[in-house]
């Protein structure tokens, strides 16, 4: 039972992106005011601090950044985790504006709790905001996709000032919880609370009642600010493929298991927000939009008819066996649906590397999709990886030639080097079978940021170098592209 009184809550959004909200703020907005409280969204965009820039066509700096972050000379190797150090302050660090807008707000005496929705990599922000609730005595509650892991927890219980850490989806106890919290009751009583005195509650059970999630508040952010307006929709929590080795999604709070919600819900949400918000402009926030065939056939089926002339763009995974949703004729009615780009993980053009990813893709049909997605008008972005243990000069042979033959395809590649995450199938099968993964040595956990820490000797070896080389040329040659003038708006998204 919630109190009467109006509780008056500050949530901040350290999320600082340029071209849509955070969906995750505004799924805690929206019980919030539903139940009564008064709720104000602290935004760095509205307060001058600069945004956070994604994908954009490349220039020459672009790539020398690109080999030196990739290097695996032996030179180069020990700067590494300097320069990892460097990168992480450089994301992570608390802005002055920030901070005096947060102080500012503090001081009024006005605000009952403060609620923060955080990725590993905002320990540093966590720790400014924890001190400024410390010293004006104000209750905060740190929650987060990761925060359901308990060796990941307890590195960040001890930040001064934060009363609880809840690792689950709060979408249907939030306005309980935070009345609690303010009014100093216990907290063990809701399944994924974490407290600072050591108590652990029992974990939070995935979310099942997604028929009954309420439609995110986005109402507190800046959209003039936006230089184009898309709207962030999900229809589903996790993944329907969910077997990759090195995903941490599907370990996380709300990706543990795969949840669709109904058609008609979704395409109501489409609606309600185009007008709310005034675009129609939509980017799907899904794991894998076609976890649920029912829900990707509604969308491309019912898209143009909610909202007319709208686009929409969304990441997808290519099974290798199979109905996917992908073959040529769903991929053109999904262009005429308005689908102007589709972004999917190829991470490797190794067959046997693939495998022993947990991909579960085939490289041919993977080739198939793309040209089938390129030639209905669809904008095609993919992610790929360099480094997973075991990979072979051979192997980055192979992604740079099947990049290379389907350059005039891609719009987009996001690359990006493994790292090892707790929790995920690999560290299970690294620590079962390590003989799976030849070449990688000296793993070290930091629980702090989630991320392992390794030695990966075969990546020193020249003809592994050069071949990375090649493929990291390839990759520039790619993104250095302009989009086609329908997909402009989107680039950076996803």
């Amino acid at each position: 039972m919630v109190s009467k009184k109006p509780h008056n809550i500050l949530i901040i959004d350290l999320n600082n992106f340029a071209r849509y909200p955070t969906l995750a703020i505004g799924y805690l907005v929206a019980p919030l005011r539903t139940a009564g409280f008064q709720v104000k969204v602290l935004s760095p965009l509205v307060h001058g601090v600069p945004a956070v820039e994604r994908e954009r066509p490349e220039n020459a700096w672009d790539q020398v950044k690109r080999r030196i972050h990739f290097s695996t000379h032996p030179a180069v190797i020990q700067m590494h985790d300097k320069l990892y150090k460097l990168h992480l302050w450089s994301i992570s660090r608390v802005h002055p504006k920030f901070i005096k807008e947060l102080n500012q707000t503090l001081k009024t005496g006005s605000i009952d709790a403060i609620l923060v929705s955080a990725y590993v990599q905002y320990y540093p922000s966590i720790v400014a905001i924890g001190e400024q609730a410390k010293q004006q005595g104000v209750p905060f509650l740190l929650g987060g996709p990761i925060f359901n892991i308990p060796e990941i927890t307890q590195e960040w219980l001890n930040i001064p000032g934060v009363s609880a850490i809840f690792g689950g989806e709060a979408d249907f106890l939030l306005p309980e919880l935070v009345d609690d919290l303010i009014q100093g009751k216990d907290l063990m009583k809701y399944p994924g609370i974490f407290l600072p005195d050591g108590r652990t509650a029992p974990p939070a059970p995935p979310l099942t009642a997604m028929d009954k999630l309420l439609i995110p508040d986005f109402s507190d952010f800046p959209w003039e600010y936006y230089t184009h307006r898309v709207i962030p929709v999900m229809t589903g929590r996790g993944c329907g493929w969910g077997a990759c080795t090195f995903c941490s999604d599907v370990v996380s709070a709300n990706g543990r298991t795969f949840r669709s919600r109904p058609v008609d819900a979704v395409l109501d949400e489409l609606e309600i927000q185009s007008e709310r918000y005034n675009s129609r402009d939509f980017i799907f926030l899904d794991i894998k939009l076609n976890s649920s065939l029912a829900m990707w056939d509604g969308i491309i089926k019912h898209f143009q008819e909610r909202i007319p002339g709208g686009h929409w763009i969304g990441t997808v995974h290519v099974e290798g066996k199979g109905r996917n949703g992908l073959e040529r004729d769903k991929l053109l009615a999904a262009r005429e649906a308005g689908m102007m780009r589709i972004s999917f993980g190829l991470e490797s053009a190794s067959q046997e590397l693939n495998q022993r990813m947990g991909k579960g893709t085939r490289i041919e049909r993977t080739s198939q999709f793309i040209r089938d997605a390129y030639d209905a008008g669809i904008s095609v972005r993919s992610t790929a990886m360099q480094g997973y243990p075991g990979e072979t000069a051979a192997d980055l042979d192979s992604t740079a030639d099947f990049l290379r033959d389907h350059k005039t395809h891609l719009d987009r590649i996001h690359f990006s080097r493994f790292t090892p995450i707790p929790t995920t199938r690999f560290q299970t099968l690294y620590e079962s079978k390590p003989e799976r993964f030849p070449g990688i040595t000296n793993i070290t956990w930091d629980y702090r940021y989630a991320r392992g820490d390794y030695c990966y000797k075969p990546a020193t070896d020249r003809k592994y170098r050069q071949a990375k080389a090649r493929l990291l040329g390839i990759v520039h040659e790619i993104n250095s592209k302009l989009l086609q003038d329908e997909a402009w708006q989107f680039d950076g998204l996803m």
